[in-house]
């Protein structure tokens, strides 16, 4: 058979932060690729409401037609593939899991395609249909790394930065067979000192912001005040032109009437 397989992208959370409030999915079998034909079930876990143990669970988006906190997909097909979320009663929505469907004779099936420094890595060299498979080699980009005459699992207990790569396995049936490459990306541990530094940076971004308010508004109402006192003055300038301008006419009147008489 000709491989039939849709790939997607694993989301994280943005700084890996953890939220004890999000659902969390897991898989079982732990595999997020599988072959057609094979069950996977899909459990949400995650704060519920007092007497309300409803759990929503979506595909790409949309709403899957199931309350249950078990989602279970009996002989996966293609249709099935695709981005799954779920969401508790009192939670927020998990993050996404990444179901692949593939039709091959051979399948590198993963634990995940995302990690953090640290976290175990499992490998497994799958068959079509179970078909028994030996003398089994796991590549990392395109290098062997490791060989098993007969157990099809291995497992990196403790990964690092150095396990990022393409990794796919070959093994022994009627024939040698490979697997398609699959991805995996290692992200280094956050230390303290960015932690801290972050911390600080968006401390100081906060006061410089604050006293550029105050600052702000301090000048605002001292110009107000300056154009406050300038009008009164220009007012007052004003009157006392009036005034003068008057003073004199009526002196003006009074020497004319007295020429007069």
């Amino acid at each position: 058979p000709t491989d039939v397989s849709i790939l997607w992208s694993l989301t994280v959370p943005v700084g890996g932060q953890d939220d004890s409030t999000k659902a969390v999915i897991t898989l079982q079998p732990p595999w997020v690729s599988v072959f057609q034909e094979e069950n996977v079930t899909l459990w949400c876990e995650g704060p519920h409401l007092p007497e309300d143990s409803s759990t929503r669970w979506f595909l790409n988006g949309t709403t899957i037609q199931t309350l249950t906190p078990r989602y279970r997909i009996t002989a996966a097909t293609v249709n099935d593939s695709g981005e799954y979320r779920c969401q508790t009663g009192l939670s927020v929505p998990s993050d996404p899991i990444q179901l692949e469907i593939h039709r091959d004779w051979l399948l590198l099936q993963i634990s995940n395609r995302v990690f953090i420094e640290g976290d175990p890595l499992a490998l497994r060299c799958h068959g079509w249909k179970n078909k028994l498979v030996y003398n089994i080699v796991f590549y990392q980009n395109g290098k062997a790394f490791k060989f098993s005459p007969q157990d099809s699992e291995f497992t990196i207990l403790k990964t690092n930065l150095s396990h990022n790569g393409i990794y796919h396995c070959s093994g022994m049936g009627w024939h040698r067979y490979t697997s398609a490459g699959v991805s995996i990306t290692i992200k280094g541990l956050q230390s303290p000192t960015s932690v801290w530094f972050h911390v600080l940076f968006y401390l100081a971004v906060g006061v410089i912001f604050l006293v550029d308010t105050i600052f702000c508004t301090i000048i605002h109402k001292e110009l107000q005040r300056q154009k406050k006192w300038n009008l009164e003055i220009s007012l007052g300038s004003g009157h006392e032109k009036k005034v003068t301008s008057y003073l004199q006419k009526e002196i003006q009147s009074e020497e004319e009437l007295k020429c007069q008489q």
